[in-house]
């Protein structure tokens, strides 16, 4: 399971981000404020699948839905598996900002 905790406008995720375990990692996002400039920290993250890409495209999708003037999110920490999936899926231009 994953763990977000939030610092101001940094969110840290820990554990694993998998699919099997990504609707109790959504509730967690769910009940936190995402501000902007949003920052998101994976240094502490062990297993990921494409769910982790997914999640980090929707935080962007609704950093941008309630603020809609918000700049990018900015990822941090990123794990060389999470680094190959994003390259994978052609996104690490655009999340590795």
């Amino acid at each position: 399971m994953a763990q977000i905790t939030q610092q101001q406008n940094t969110l840290s995720f820990s554990g694993n981000l998998l699919i099997n375990n990504i609707s109790e990692t959504v509730s967690q996002l769910q009940a936190l404020r995402l501000d902007s400039p949003l920052t998101l920290d994976f240094s502490k993250v062990n297993e990921v699948d494409t769910v982790a890409v997914s999640l980090i495209l929707e935080i962007q999708r609704q950093l941008h839905h309630q603020h809609s003037q918000a700049s990018p999110v900015s990822v941090i920490g990123v794990p060389e598996n999470l680094r190959s999936l994003m390259q994978l899926y052609g996104v690490d231009g655009f999340l590795l900002n």
